[in-house]
């Protein structure tokens, strides 16, 4: 049993170090142990869960908007790269569960970052296409990562 004054030493410690150390500790802890295909499936997994809790939870709450379209839209759009399907801009802006315009802008402004890239569709060139780009692939990642860390030790 820590006494309170060596709890409050961890406390400090904790405090004390920068985010990005606790986040790289945090991801060498689960990912060390993990083979690379196992990750893999864990972050798919992982996210197909959220997305389905998402509309899930939307469902259960008739006349209720959740709005969190450019965070649905990435996670629909990580499962579909995921799934080796493609996304319309249709699509991915009719899955944000937000207003097409709102939603369009949203598109331009992920593919102005770097995150996405637009193109037409070869089998129908009124139709253009939404690929994720590394960039956005990582940083999903990283959070997934991240988010399964904090659950293995309850935080």
């Amino acid at each position: 049993m820590a006494t309170a004054s060596e709890g409050d030493e961890l406390i400090d410690v904790v405090v004390r170090l920068p985010r990005q150390a606790i986040e790289d500790m945090l991801l060498s802890t689960t990912t060390a142990a993990d083979p690379d295909q196992a990750v893999a499936d864990r972050r798919y997994h992982e996210a197909k869960a959220l997305v389905t809790g998402r509309r899930r939870r939307a469902a259960c709450f008739d006349g209720l908007r959740f709005c969190d379209p450019v965070w649905d839209m990435i996670l629909e759009l990580y499962v579909a790269t995921r799934e080796g399907r493609r996304l319309s801009v249709t699509q991915l802006c009719s899955l944000s569960g937000g207003a097409t315009t709102s939603a369009i802008r949203h598109v331009d402004h992920l593919q102005a970052l770097g995150y996405i890239a637009r193109d037409l569709d070869p089998e129908d060139r009124r139709r253009a296409n939404v690929s994720m780009l590394a960039p956005l692939q990582e940083a999903v990642e990283r959070w997934l990562d991240l988010q399964f860390a904090a659950s293995r030790i309850g935080a």
